[in-house]
C-alpha cells in the first residue's frame, strides 16, 4: 500500500519536479545550449557573415574575429514572475552569452552564462536550485517561472540561429510557384 501511495505521489508531482529543467554542461556546471550544424558548400566567410547577422538586435559584441571565425555577444530578455506576496508580480532580466564559431561547411553555437538580475533580488545563475537572494525574496515558484521563460527564450534563440545560419531553408508549403 505504501508503495502505491509513493508511486501515486511521484506520478502526480513529476510535472512539478521537471518544471524549468535547463541543460547543464557536465564540465562547467552552467546552463548551456550547444550544437554543431553542417551547412554543405558554405564557406567560412559566408558563415561568419551569417553569424554576425544573428545578432540582429545589436546586443553587446564581445568578440568579432573573422580570422578565427569566432563571433560572440551578450544579450538579455525580460522576465515576469510571482512575487512572495500572493497576487503580485516582480520583473527582472536574464542575461546570456552567445558564441558562434565557424569553419568551412559547419558552425558551432554555445549559449551560456544565463543569469537573473532584478531590483527586488538577484537570482543569480539559472543552474542554481535555489535563487542566490534566497527563497524568501524570490520564491521557488517564481524561480521556476524564470527558468521556464528562459527555456522558451533559449529554444527560440537556438531556432533563430539555425534559421539565420542556413537561410536557404524554405518551408515546404511555400514553394516557388508564385
Amino acid at each position: 500500500m505504501k508503495k502505491t501511495v509513493y508511486l501515486f505521489l511521484l506520478v502526480c508531482l513529476s510535472p512539478l519536479l521537471s518544471f524549468g529543467q535547463l541543460p547543464i554542461d557536465s564540465v562547467t556546471k552552467k546552463v548551456s545550449y550547444t550544437g554543431v550544424e553542417q551547412i554543405a558548400g558554405a564557406t567560412m566567410a559566408d558563415l561568419y557573415k551569417r553569424a554576425k547577422n544573428c545578432n540582429a538586435d545589436g546586443s553587446a559584441v564581445v568578440m568579432d574575429n573573422s580570422t578565427t571565425g569566432i563571433y560572440s555577444y551578450k544579450g538579455s530578455f525580460s522576465v515576469l514572475y510571482s512575487a512572495p506576496q500572493p497576487g503580485l508580480k516582480h520583473s527582472g532580466k536574464v542575461s546570456y552569452a552567445v558564441t558562434i564559431a565557424v569553419k568551412d561547411g559547419r558552425y558551432k553555437y554555445v549559449i551560456t552564462d544565463l543569469v537573473h538580475t532584478s531590483e527586488k533580488g538577484n537570482g543569480g545563475g539559472l543552474e542554481r536550485s535555489i535563487p542566490e537572494c534566497n527563497k524568501y525574496v524570490l520564491t521557488l515558484a517564481g524561480w521556476a517561472e524564470i527558468k521556464k521563460q528562459a527555456e522558451t527564450q533559449m529554444n527560440t534563440l537556438v531556432a533563430n540561429i539555425k534559421r539565420g545560419m542556413n537561410p536557404s531553408t524554405v518551408p515546404a508549403n511555400i514553394g516557388n510557384d508564385w
